[in-house]
């Protein structure tokens, strides 16, 4: 039979120490996600990138190229923005141990190669979290 941990104790208190410095470490990375990404996009928005380098050796060429990259690369950043406040939310409530599914969500955020800065960092901190996530105490306290 499933018992309830008190919102207080030994065992929530083991929990919270256990999850805590795995939910900084997203916390960290996500929010570092996010400036990478807003730093990407402005610099190509003011066209430091190829197409905007194309289009300084060419004076007068078809400004499509550059405007399609830029809406492309808004799409993307909107939806990278996205999985990455996802991720900072799943850390918060992992630190609280208040959302087991999010925490779990921003550990495989983490881990996903399209979505983080440094793949290599992010695998890590995300199979670090999953295991700890795991944890029987740790999972319990989540409920």
């Amino acid at each position: 039979m499933n018992e309830v941990l008190p919102s207080s104790g030994p065992d929530r208190d083991a929990a919270l120490r256990d999850v805590s410095i795995p939910a900084i470490c997203l916390l960290i990375y996500h929010s570092l996600g996010v400036l990478f990404l807003l730093m990407s996009f402005g610099l190509h928005a003011l066209g430091v990138s190829l197409a905007g380098m194309s289009q300084l050796k060419t004076p007068g060429a078809d400004a499509f190229p550059a405007l399609a990259g830029t809406a492309v690369m808004a799409v993307t950043s909107g939806i990278g923005l996205a999985l990455y406040g996802l991720g900072i939310f799943g850390a918060i409530k992992m630190k609280k141990l208040q959302s087991y599914g999010l925490a779990m969500t921003s550990a495989i955020l983490a881990m996903l190669p399209c979505t983080s800065c440094c793949c290599v960092i992010g695998l890590g901190f995300g199979i670090w979290t999953l295991v700890v996530l795991n944890k029987p105490n740790v999972k319990q306290a989540f409920h």
